[in-house]
């Protein structure tokens, strides 16, 4: 190996990194609406299929960060309404996403992984709020980190010895055609 070569992966990678937290940060700055004073408007705004591309934006930031391919088997995308501290809900389309990907990923890579995420996911200012490494008595590596502003999480977990699935749970979301009204 010679050393021009080298400098040109690692600038590479960096160039590659530079790009996806670009990308982050413009794809987060659009999920946030304008502050306003209604009782919903910290809500983010978009579509299901404005969320959908959000997310797979972010989980292809994960793979990329990881350094693994995404699995072109079908993607797993869960709407589900949304539903308050109290159990309570809104008539008005309000929505979450629960998106999965998965890639496959050799055991011996699954830590690996995980560090690397974590790192370049805390360096974006993510909070980890679950971190476990693979051992012998615990095969699985298990990661979830959750934005600050725009209140999403995002995971990366073991799924069997070769296979990994990344995740992105969206917050809240308002469909951008509802004229929220606001609820007792």
């Amino acid at each position: 190996m010679t050393r021009p070569s080298t400098r040109r992966s690692t600038a590479g990678t960096r160039l590659r990194r530079l790009l996806a937290v670009t990308l982050m940060a413009a794809t987060l700055g659009a999920c946030m609406s304008s502050p306003g004073t209604g009782k919903n408007d910290p809500l983010p705004v978009k579509s299901r299929e404005e969320a959908l591309d959000w997310t797979r934006q972010l989980l292809t930031h994960l793979a990329q960060t990881a350094g693994i391919q995404i699995n072109s088997e079908p993607e797993q995308a869960t709407f589900s309404p949304c539903v308050g501290k109290n159990g309570e809900s809104a008539p008005d389309d309000r929505f979450t996403l629960l998106h999965f990907l998965h890639s496959d990923v050799p055991a011996a890579r699954h830590n690996e992984v995980l560090r690397s995420v974590r790192d370049t996911l805390t360096k974006e200012g993510l909070t980890v709020t679950v971190y476990r490494e693979a051992t012998d008595a615990k095969p699985y590596a298990a990661f979830s980190a959750r934005h600050p502003q725009s209140r999403y999480v995002t995971g990366v977990d073991s799924t069997d010895d070769t296979r990994m699935a990344l995740s992105v749970t969206t917050p809240c979301l308002m469909p951008p055609t509802t004229s929220a009204s606001p609820t007792p």
